[in-house]
This record gives structure tokens, C-alpha cells and sequence, in this order.
């Protein structure tokens, strides 16, 4: 989409907010103001969201230009209302006073602009449902989660790429019911700090599924990986994630941030790329305990897998299970490491997140063992709902040229998921999940071609 036609779509919503003015209060109408700025425009299945200016002002942006989507999220992530009670009162009690002033205008900001759009949601549930991976932190006991539901993931420099840049990528796994709406990208351009992007759904200030973009050069990406019990005195995960790329200009600084007081929130493999000096890192972060790796000559490939012997005997985690879905994929991701060694480029790397070798079976079958994961086509385990639902894949060049990015929503691969078909395929399902879940998987709309996110129209250059 031209920046011409961008601006015109910006032109043509303000001006029907000011025809619907004879509706509204005269403190609404000053409220319009704070869009000033912003816009948002489809794209191949994804919403492409421009936020700017004050952390109230991009709260306010935000909330309003996503509000179906943030609405849908809300529904989902808060679940029936004793869930979202507890949530509730865990971000009035023990969040809220942990989130920089900054971040709780943007949440503030979202509040008023979703009440502003008709809905009925208030601080406390837009709060609950950004902390979603810090909430375990304060429970009365905390649970060790089971396998991750995946992701897959890899970043190459030097060496490894046909130009010496560095290649980037990743695909998201989680319940297509649950994460419908996790089809936006955000480019936000904040009045301190760095202009950043990242993918996430409606209502959220952070990524959450985990992209991350930002001008001054960095390049984030992260899969789930093994588990050590959190701390509540620690720093909240979503908002140093949301920190740490508005800020941070290189590695140590990332890593800086993340590790410090960590609540063990996102414990992930984080892959880090500086596309200035063609760096890379992959940071095993748990709670209290981590193992981090740098290079500016090689390939990492990341599955959800704890690869790293210290952490595995440190957690317990036993010897490695050919059947494994992260472990799977993890073997897989070696294997495409010495195919495609010196000639990963974009290209490459949208063929590498489309895989469907299965290395437990030894043959070309998508499944939840896949780098391209299709839960609904598993048949060792039984079939879910739950597989790699989007990819993007970025270089030095791309991310450098104003954060643009190539991405798809749906199935890296191209190849459809059907809902009905799957529900005619498993009917318990349907009992099992219930009205909204059914709904919900309808509305994960798909497939989309690989399309060109290219720098925003507005902002800083």
C-alpha cells in the first residue's frame, strides 16, 4: 500500500469521527486528538498499526484503531469470570505498583479508548490480561507448565548467509482459537527511546508470541523453552521486554536488561541479531540461571528445545525424546543448517520455517514434530487445534530500511487449515471446548501470501 493511500485512509477515519460528532460529548471530541498521527491499514491478512507520541497517546492509538481485536483478545485471555477475578485482583494487588510510569499511561490510554469504541472493559482487566506470563509469579502455587505448545525459530550471520548479513525468522505455535487475533504489527514511534515494531495481538503493549524490531538495529525473536519455579520480587517479563527494545541499541544492553532481576516470566531461547555489526546471540534464559552464546559467523536454530546440558541437568530435564516436538524440530534444524550453510537468505529462510520432515517418522508429513507445525494433521498423538499459525522472516538490509519485514498469516507453508473439516474429524472437540472456542477457531482467517511489510509512512527517518 502506497503512503499516499495510507494517509488517505487516516484522512477519510478522522473525517468521520468529526460527522459523528453531533453523538459525542465535547470531552470525546477532544479525545480525537490523541489519534492524531496514527493509522491503520490491512494487509494480506495482517492489520498494520502506526502509533505515536506520548505514552497516553499511544495507549489511546492503540486501544482504538484494534478494538475488535483487543476485545476478542480480552475474551480470550481472561476466560470465564472466576479466571478473571483472580487476574484481576493479582494486577490490582502485586502488578500495578511494578509497572514504570511510562507503560502504565499506555495501558491507561488503551482503557479509555476501548470504553471510548462501546466496550466495557476497565484498567484492571487490560492489565491482567498484558500479564499474562508474569500472573503465575503471584499465584498461591505455581505449576510446572507442560511442553511448550511450540514455536520455531532461527538466526544466521556471516558465514552461514550469501551476503554476510545477517537472516532471521520465526513461526508462532499456539491453539488457532486462542490466538486468532495475534495479527497485528505495530510500528510505534514513542516521543523517548527508539521507534520499535512488534507482532501481537489488539490491546497488548508488548509482543507476547515474540517478534521484536527496533530502529536503532535490533532484531528479537524468542521461543519457549524448560521451566524454573518464578519470583515474585522479580522484574515483570512483559514490561522489560517492552523496555528493553524501546531502549536498548545492542546485545549487552538487552541482555543487560532482561537477566536483571529476572521473574522468570519468558523463560525462552532468545535469538538476538545487531544488524549494525552483524552479531548474533542466543540467550537460554530460565529464572536464576541462563547460558548465552555470540558469534558474528554461524546459524542458531531455536525449538523450544533446552539444548544446553547445564540447564537440562540443572532442571532435571531427562535424555532427550526422539518423539519430542521440540526436540524434533531441533534435530531438523541441524540438518537444515548443513543443507542450506552459506546460502540462507530470505528466500531460504521462508523455505526453512515451511518444513514439513518429520525426523521421529524419518518422512515428509507435516505433524507437530514440524518446523512447520500442523497439530490438526497429527497422528501419533492426536490431532489439535495447535500449530505454527504465521511467519516472518527479516535481514540486516530489510530491518535497517525502516524495520520492514516479509511475513504470512496462516501456515507458513500456504496450506489451509479447515475448520469445519477438522470439527467433522473430531467432534469431541466441539464438547470439549465449548461455543466460543468454536467460534473462535472460525474466525482465524487464512491462508494469506507472503507479503512486504515495508518502513511506516510516518514518523522518523
Amino acid at each position: 500500500m502506497s503512503n499516499k493511500l495510507k494517509i488517505l485512509l487516516v484522512t477519510v477515519m478522522l473525517f468521520e469521527l468529526i460527522l459523528s460528532a453531533n453523538t459525542m460529548g465535547f470531552s470525546e471530541m477532544q479525545d480525537q486528538d490523541l489519534l492524531d498521527g496514527s493509522y491503520a491499514y490491512e494487509q494480506d491478512g495482517w492489520l498494520i498499526v502506526h502509533l505515536e507520541g506520548s505514552p497516553y497517546q499511544i495507549g489511546y492509538q492503540n486501544g482504538y484503531l484494534t478494538a475488535e481485536k483487543a476485545n476478542y483478545w480480552l475474551l480470550s485471555y481472561l476466560g470465564g469470570q472466576e479466571d478473571r477475578q483472580i487476574a484481576r485482583e493479582i494486577a490490582q494487588e502485586f502488578v500495578w505498583d511494578k509497572i514504570p510510569a511510562e507503560y502504565r499511561k499506555q495501558l491507561e490510554g488503551i482503557e479509555a479508548s476501548l470504553q471510548a469504541r462501546g466496550y466495557d472493559w476497565d484498567i484492571w482487566d487490560v492489565v491482567a490480561c498484558n500479564q499474562w506470563a508474569d500472573q503465575d509469579a503471584f499465584q498461591s502455587s505455581q505449576k510446572e507448565p507442560e511442553e511448550p505448545e511450540g514455536c520455531s525459530a532461527f538466526i544466521a550471520t556471516g558465514d552461514a548467509t550469501t551476503t554476510g548479513e545477517i537472516v532471521i525468522g520465526h513461526n508462532t505455535w499456539y491453539p488457532y482459537e486462542k490466538d486468532f487475533m495475534y495479527n497485528v504489527i505495530y510500528d510505534v514511534r514513542p516521543e523517548n527511546g527508539y521507534g520499535y515494531r512488534y507482532q501481537s495481538a489488539g490491546g497488548s503493549i508488548w509482543s507476547g508470541q515474540e517478534w521484536y524490531m527496533n530502529e536503532a538495529g535490533l532484531v528479537i525473536t524468542l521461543t519457549s523453552i524448560g521451566w524454573q519455579p518464578m519470583d515474585p520480587e522479580g522484574n515483570l517479563h512483559f514490561t522489560t521486554r517492552l523496555h528493553a527494545i524501546q531502549y536498548c541499541d545492542g546485545i549487552d544492553g538487552w541482555i543487560e536488561t532482561v537477566t536483571e532481576k529476572n521473574n522468570g516470566g519468558g523463560q525462552a531461547e532468545c535469538l538476538i541479531g545487531d544488524t549494525k555489526t552483524g552479531e548474533i546471540a542466543s540467550l537460554q534464559l530460565l529464572t536464576t540461571d541462563w547460558e548465552f552464546h555470540r558469534t558474528f559467523n554461524g546459524f542458531f536454530g531455536s525449538s523450544n528445545y533446552l539444548w544446553s546440558e547445564s540447564l537440562r541437568e540443572l532442571t532435571g530435564a531427562g535424555d532427550p525424546d526422539p518423539a519430542n516436538r521440540g526436540y524434533a524440530r531441533y534435530i531438523r534444524w541441524g540438518q537444515l543448517e548443513d543443507e542450506y550453510y552459506g546460502k540462507i537468505d530470505v528466500e531460504v529462510g521462508k523455505l526453512m520455517l515451511s518444513d514439513h520432515y518429520d525426523t521421529y517418522l524419518g518422512i515428509e508429513a507435516p505433524s507437530s514434530r514440524t518446523i512447520c507445525g500442523h497439530g490438526e494433521a497429527e497422528t501419533v498423538t492426536g490431532a489439535t487445534t495447535s500449530g505454527a499459525y504465521d511467519c516472518k522472516v527479516t535481514s540486516s538490509t530489510l530491518a535497517l530500511d525502516g524495520m520492514s519485514t516479509w511475513a504470512r498469516w496462516g501456515h507458513p507453508c500456504g496450506t489451509p487449515f479447515d475448520a469445519d473439516a477438522f470439527l467433522e474429524a473430531n467432534p469431541e472437540w466441539a464438547q470439549e471446548h465449548g461455543e466460543q472456542a468454536v467460534e473462535f477457531l472460525h474466525l482465524y482467517k487464512q491462508p494469506n501470501p507472503w507479503t512486504f511489510i515495508e518502513k511506516s509512512a510516518a514518523g522518523r527517518d
